[in-house]
């Protein structure tokens, strides 16, 4: 399995606002915000130390978003198992969303698409 990153703009106010895109053998895996408390950003900034990190093309499809849908999804899975300290009725809810979002958006283009917020990974009873 090979990881490579690539920087992606989404359409936003802000100015200079980029997510970093990480891709597991071509693959969308999930996309990364600048935040120093995140951990997939911090592998992130380990892989930079020794690679070069390209500009994607902005342009998305509909296999971008799918692709991403399954990343997120596979990355999630954890959430749904006997045992997970979370609140799963939240996390069913808003995998549910995620596996909708194709529908959902079936009228728009790819750009239309808004992700959900993940739920809190601090458990119900926190």
């Amino acid at each position: 399995m090979t990881i490579t990153y690539k920087f992606y703009k989404p359409d936003s106010d802000i100015p200079d606002f980029q997510n970093i895109m990480k891709l597991e053998d071509g693959k969308v895996v999930c996309y990364i915000p600048k935040s120093e408390g995140n951990t997939d950003y911090q592998e992130y900034l380990e892989w930079a130390k020794t690679n070069t990190t390209e500009p994607a093309d902005t342009t998305l499809t509909w296999d971008d978003i799918r692709s991403t849908r399954d990343g997120i999804l596979s990355s999630t899975d954890w959430t749904m198992t006997s045992g997970a300290t979370v609140d799963q009725a939240q996390w069913a809810a808003y995998r549910q969303v995620i596996r909708d979002i194709p529908q959902t958006y079936k009228d728009k283009t790819p750009d239309d698409v808004v992700w959900p917020t993940q739920p809190s990974t601090a458990g119900p009873n926190t």
